[in-house]
């Protein structure tokens, strides 16, 4: 993909990152739970426990509004400099004993405090939101090869019970992203349970399929501890026997209730970033390489560096091992009209997400609804509705 296409400062010498130090904001953000927690602890009043979903769902699209957007990028000579900084690379590290820390204490809370449960179930949430940032991190430490990322990502995923993620995320979604072989790759008309509902077990087949298949070229099994979803499963499975025999069966719902939920965050984000985008298949049979028009950009400030830039998806997709703080915005890659999440709120209410994308993904094909990727269900009332290649949009009655 040219730099031409992009929106890059051209004098590397006197380019810096503006956003340097709002990096580490995600790692000192995870101590949000322990504020509520112990301000509970103090007052006896829930409401405190809710403080988490309330400044993620609440506060930040509110504050993101007023900060709004940026499209610069890093010249072209300034990115080796950028991406050999070793800052960059331990504030995302340090994400790793902030997450453990809040979940150990949320085990011990739930066990000791005496909860409601309601209040049980606020720290519950609390706990997801928590992990789906620790899946998030392991997301983008997991794309670099040294053997300390690689262990980060194991363990950050190991904690939400999603220890298939970096060999389905890697060597599944990387290959098939915005083809029908791809389960994270999600459908026009298609809504968010929907998506789920295959989206979670196809990738961890794919992911133990992944790993069978390159242990049975060397003539070994696949419950093999060179297997890392076998591992890692293993990991996670011991992890919370542990915390059931130290504290107890009541710390079960926790664990399980909340690596659900960090899950569910995490395939809401599958979910938005290739909606109704889909390859072409070339004249061979192969599918048209990934390009910036495959996924769904956002340039929000607030959730760009709460989320580690994931939103500049269009880059990671061309460069998946470039770093966070390199990656790229695209003039040519479509755009999301608001913040992670936001849309992450509008894709759980489905009326509402396709009142809001589903035109964008009309627009963004020309109104040419054949070159879309539509469920086919739904493929009759989609292309009623918006198969217009002249490029006049007819309102639903």
């Amino acid at each position: 993909m040219p730099d031409s296409a992009l929106n890059a400062t051209t004098d590397a010498s006197a380019w810096r990152d503006t956003k340097r130090y709002l990096w580490p904001l995600p790692v000192l953000l995870t101590a949000i739970p322990l504020i509520g927690w112990y301000l509970y602890a103090e007052t006896r009043l829930e409401a405190w426990l809710w403080l988490s979903p309330i400044f993620f769902y609440v506060l930040i699209p509110i504050i993101e509004i007023g900060f709004g957007e940026d499209r610069s990028n890093p010249p072209r000579e300034a990115i080796p400099r950028l991406r050999d900084d070793p800052f960059y690379r331990w504030s995302a590290f340090a994400a790793l004993p902030a997450a453990y820390l809040v979940w150990v204490v949320g085990a011990w809370y739930v066990a000791n405090m005496d909860l409601t449960i309601t209040a049980y179930i606020a720290v519950t949430i609390a706990n997801g939101l928590m992990g789906a940032g620790a899946l998030n991190t392991a997301h983008e430490v997991g794309h670099r090869r040294d053997k300390t990322s690689i262990n980060v990502a194991r363990f950050l995923l190991c904690l939400c019970g999603m220890g298939h993620f970096r060999i389905e995320h890697n060597l599944g979604h990387h290959v098939q992203v915005a083809t029908p072989e791809d389960s994270a790759t999600a459908m026009m008309g298609e809504s968010f349970y929907a998506f789920v509902l295959h989206e979670l077990p196809g990738g961890f087949k794919r992911a133990w399929r992944i790993e069978k298949t390159r242990l049975g070229r060397k003539g070994k099994s696949a419950f093999s501890f060179e297997n890392e979803v076998f591992t890692n499963t293993l990991i996670t499975l011991g992890m919370y026997a542990a915390f059931v025999l130290w504290l107890g069966p009541i710390v079960l719902p926790y664990l399980i209730a909340g690596a659900l939920l960090s899950n569910l965050m995490l395939s809401s984000a599958n979910y938005i970033e290739h909606y109704g985008l889909i390859r072409p298949k070339r004249p061979d049979g192969r599918y048209e390489r990934v390009q910036p028009h495959h996924s769904w950009n956002a340039n929000h400030i607030v959730s760009n560096v709460m989320l580690y830039h994931l939103q500049r998806h269009s880059d990671h997709h061309a460069h998946a091992e470039r770093p966070y703080q390199c990656l790229r915005h695209f003039d040519s890659a479509p755009q999301l009209p608001a913040g992670y999440f936001t849309m992450f709120m509008a894709a759980w209410n489905p009326p509402i997400w396709f009142a809001i994308m589903d035109k964008r993904v009309a627009e963004q094909h020309g109104y040419d609804m054949t070159k879309a990727y539509i469920h086919p269900k739904k493929r009759d009332k989609i292309m009623k509705r918006f198969h217009h290649p002249e490029g006049v949009y007819q309102a639903a009655e």
